[in-house]
């Protein structure tokens, strides 16, 4: 099922035009969300100018607010390609939040145990974190294959049971009593990730984060389960009809990317934590839905969506501590590029203007022949 495929095949001229005018699409809303958090901060800033330019800049202006950019995208980097590959097999699954927790919480009796060494705990907690996460994202799969339940009302659900079970056991049977809030016992330091800097907590998930990435554009796109979970995202009772296994792709499919949001929650805990300190839900799993919107669920443009969400946010932040503009501007810019970029018929005119174009071209010399 899983063969990888690494030929080299030219595309379709209409399958070109498609992509560019995503990327298109994509660039238009964020200038546009960028034009109207301008007119924003005109209209309440005492200092326009300034604070315009903060905006901007102000994540590049310090080393420190650099890095901690890159240190926002880490966990965003496993939710981004864990929605990616859920959405493009055309099931709106929104566990990616509950395997996101379930994977921090079931990683953290893992990081108690003593004697571990280091090189392999971390190993042992990231894998726990991931089976947890599978799990969590597997059960509305198979509720949706074997008795129809709507994946999205399930999906859901489970993000609450996931957080309330975890939350209960650790303020009843993990919570240390000894650190002055609600959190658990202290990690071990053997199941710690190493950070490479002192400026931020970049640690070696970022390594890993990226390796999810180039695994999952491969899987996606040169692997005959990637061509499996598209064809069902574009087409499931075509690709019912051609053969496809759909309710075992489905699940495959939702088990393997709940596994990456839970590793994701695992990598997360240990390694800008020293115990476990989650109260709610982390939405990252809900930025992953963005993140997968701005990348049109494809994994190779994760890394740009995931750095340009942490780049607003981190501008936001700078600007609120800088001036008296609010940090709410940063929902409004995420919410403009939503909007435009999932609104399919936003360009469609020129977009089909120009595959007519192309058709006609392609059709001339055959024509001619």
């Amino acid at each position: 099922m899983i063969g990888f495929k690494f030929k080299q095949r030219q595309l379709n001229p209409n399958v070109l035009i498609e992509q560019r005018f995503n990327i298109l699409r994509t660039c238009i809303a964020v200038s546009i969300s960028l034009v109207i958090a301008f007119v924003l901060i005109i209209s309440v800033s005492n200092k326009p100018g300034k604070d315009m330019f903060t905006f901007l800049f102000g994540p590049f202006t310090r080393i420190d607010r650099f890095a901690l950019m890159f240190e926002k995208a880490i966990p965003l980097l496993f939710t981004g390609v864990a929605v990616c590959l859920m959405y493009a097999c055309g099931q709106i699954n929104l566990a990616a939040e509950g395997a996101f927790f379930m994977g921090a919480f079931v990683c953290t009796p893992v990081a108690f145990i003593v004697g571990i060494p280091a090189g392999i705990h971390p190993v042992l907690c990231i894998i726990a974190g991931g089976i947890a996460g599978a799990v969590i994202c597997g059960i509305p799969a198979v509720m949706h294959v074997k008795f129809g339940v709507l994946t999205v009302v399930s999906s859901l659900m489970i993000n609450y049971v996931a957080m309330y079970l975890g939350l209960y056991y650790i303020l009843n049977s993990l919570r240390d009593p000894t650190a002055g809030y609600e959190a658990s016992y202290e990690f071990m330091t053997s199941a710690r990730l190493a950070s490479f800097t002192n400026l931020a907590n970049i640690h070696i998930g970022l390594i890993i984060g990226i390796l999810v990435v180039i695994g999952g554009y491969i899987l996606m796109y040169k692997s005959t389960l990637g061509y499996c979970l598209r064809m069902i995202g574009q087409n499931q009772n075509f690709a019912k009809y051609s053969g496809i296994k759909v309710g075992f792709v489905i699940i495959t499919v939702q088990l393997l990317a709940g596994f990456i949001a839970g590793a994701g929650g695992a990598i997360d805990m240990l390694g800008m934590y020293n115990r476990f300190k989650y109260s709610n839900l982390t939405n990252h799993g809900w930025d992953g839905i963005m993140i997968a919107v701005l990348a049109r669920n494809n994994p190779k443009y994760v890394p740009l969506a995931v750095l340009f969400l942490s780049y607003i946010r981190m501008s936001a932040d700078v600007l609120s501590r800088t001036s008296n503009v609010p940090t709410e501007v940063v929902k409004i810019i995420q919410a403009v590029v939503i909007i435009f970029v999932a609104a399919e018929s936003f360009l469609s005119t020129w977009e089909h203007r120009e595959i007519v174009k192309a058709s006609q071209k392609n059709a001339l010399p055959i024509k001619e022949a």
